[in-house]
Formats: C-alpha cells, sequence, structure tokens
C-alpha cells in the first residue's frame, strides 16, 4: 500500500509506522509537489489542501484520512463518484475541548480576567462577589464524543447536565436531552451553553437573535464546535445589546475575525483562535486510529470514523 502524508510527522512516529506496517510505501511531502498521486492508496490531511483537481489525478485512491475532525471543505462530489471512502480522527478532540470548555466555566465564575486586571492597576479587590459551578445547569448541543466529555467533566462540579442532538435520544451522561427542534425552548434553562455542532445545512446559523434573547442575563455562550453555526452579525447584536453575560468564542463565522469587527474589543467577548482542540498529544491519538484504519482497509473492514459524506459527518 502507498501512503501520503501532506502533513509534518515527527520522525518518532514516521520510525513506529515504518516498523508496524514494513511492506508498505510512506511519502511525506506537499500534495501539490508530489508526482506520483495516480499511485496512491491513501491520502493522509487536514483537509483544506485536497481539490477536486487532485481527487481526478488520484485514480487509485481509496482512503482520504482526514486528521481532524471536519470534513466540510473535502470535494464531496467527485470523492462519492470515485468511491473514495474518508474517515477522521473524531474522538481525540474530546479530552482537549472539554478541558477547554471547563477553562473558561471556572475563569468566568472565579473571574479570573477581572482579578488579573486588578492585580495590573495594584488594587485589592476582595469584596468582589464570587460564584460557583456547583448546582449551575449546562446545556451542550451535540452530544457525541466532545458533547459527552464536556458533560462529564462537568458532572465533577457538580452541574446539571442537560443535552441536545438531532433526535433527542438519551445519551450518557446527560441526565436530560432534547432535540435540535427544541434548540429556544431549552435555552431559558442554561447558565452555561456550549456549542460542538458540526458544520452542516442543518446547523448553520441556527442560533438567531431569538435564541440569545431567550437565554438568562446572567449565561454564558461558548462555541467550540464551528463557527457557522451563528452568524458574525447575530453576535455583535447580541453583545451590544447585552443579551448574555458573556461570549467565549474559539469559532467564528470568518476566520480570522476582521480587524473591523466590534467582538474584538466588546467587553463581554472572549476570542481565541481556533486552538480549544490543540494538543500536545494530537497525533499520537490519530495515529491509533489511522494505525487501526490501515489494516481495516487491507482486510476490507468497516473503518474507524468512516464518513457518511450525504451527512457530513
Amino acid at each position: 500500500m502507498k501512503v501520503l502524508f501532506t502533513l509534518d510527522v515527527p520522525e518518532r512516529l514516521k520510525n513506529l509506522q515504518a516498523e508496524k506496517f514494513p511492506d508498505d510505501t510512506f511519502y511525506f511531502e506537499s500534495i501539490d509537489h508530489f508526482t506520483n498521486l495516480g499511485e496512491v492508496d491513501v491520502i493522509i490531511t487536514y483537509g483544506s489542501n485536497i481539490t477536486e483537481e487532485k481527487i481526478k489525478k488520484a485514480t487509485n485512491l481509496k482512503l482520504i484520512m482526514v486528521f481532524s475532525a471536519g470534513v466540510d471543505s473535502l470535494p464531496t462530489k467527485i470523492i462519492q463518484e470515485q468511491k473514495i471512502k474518508v474517515a477522521n480522527v473524531r474522538g481525540i478532540h474530546a479530552i482537549p475541548m472539554g478541558e477547554y470548555a471547563l477553562s473558561f466555566m471556572l475563569s468566568h465564575v472565579k473571574k479570573a480576567a477581572f482579578f488579573y486586571k486588578m492585580q495590573k492597576e495594584e488594587k485589592w479587590a476582595s469584596e468582589e462577589p464570587i460564584t460557583e459551578l456547583a448546582g449551575k445547569t449546562l446545556v451542550v448541543a451535540g452530544t457525541g464524543a466532545i458533547g459527552a466529555k464536556v458533560a462529564e467533566f462537568a458532572q465533577a462540579f457538580d452541574m446539571e447536565v442537560i443535552g441536545i442532538n438531532t433526535t433527542g435520544h438519551p445519551v450518557k451522561p446527560f441526565s436530560k436531552t432534547y432535540a435540535m427542534t427544541d434548540l429556544e425552548k431549552v435555552a431559558p434553562l442554561a447558565d452555561f451553553f456550549v456549542s460542538v455542532l458540526p458544520q452542516t445545512e442543518e446547523t448553520s446559523g441556527i442560533y438567531q437573535l431569538s435564541f440569545f434573547e431567550k437565554m438568562k442575563t446572567n449565561a454564558v455562550f461558548i462555541n467550540i464546535g464551528r463557527g457557522s453555526a451563528v452568524e458574525l452579525e447575530t453576535l455583535e447584536r447580541a453583545s451590544k445589546e447585552e443579551q448574555i453575560a458573556h461570549f467565549y468564542l474559539d469559532v467564528l463565522p470568518e476566520e480570522p475575525l476582521p480587524a473591523e469587527s466590534y467582538l474584538w474589543q466588546a467587553s463581554n467577548v472572549t476570542i481565541t483562535p481556533h486552538v480549544s482542540g490543540h494538543s500536545d498529544k494530537y497525533l499520537d491519538r490519530s495515529f491509533e486510529i489511522w494505525f487501526e484504519n490501515i489494516n481495516h482497509l487491507k482486510e476490507n473492514t468497516k473503518l474507524r470514523n468512516e464518513i457518511d459524506l450525504n451527512k457530513g459527518y
């Protein structure tokens, strides 16, 4: 089997791979400079460098293994026409993204940003009121591996956790689950709302201004899923009108966020540059899934994390 890696791989993982699969050939090169696309069986990618033109040249391609969760940048139509399988590394982001969400929830109730500001101003603000996560209600939209891990971490802090998924079917560890059609019905219940929704036609712009208007004024909205779930204009207006207490946004409708956006300077908005899934263990976890899938591919058995391109996940 011939495999093209279009991303940087540390030597220790290259060596481990060569040891496990000595009969296979592995290339490590930019897809734009690789001249033998017609020979490769598998392309390993983060997704954005796969174009229709490249797929047409890869006449022997059997699998695109995406080392990220999102596959929305892939040229879906030609991949389906050529019957190429697609798999991703869904699940590896659960711990870092769960930690990210909890870190900002804790930071919010313990007012870390406020006290950092007071330190710089040399003020001893000991009378500032502090609250707890315990007893608060967390609503998580998206009850897959990431959402479930956020809920699991939240339960350790004695929070009530409610999930939202497509049908409202029960999922552990959520105490209750609701369907996506009940989104605005559930909004008033949340002290903290975490969105981990994938990018699909159904989720694009799903959080309307009316959603934020229905939330508690002291509630917090955290988006670690896809920025397309809420339009920039909606975010800016909800922030200006102070519909809720704070927005923690790791993903945005346009990335990088335009320099002229109101959100940069808004006091009730915290922005991070799409880093909630980053981890020093990212590639190690990705390779675990890849090693499993190279065996599945050879044995013609079901791939782990195989994507239904009609659904987008």
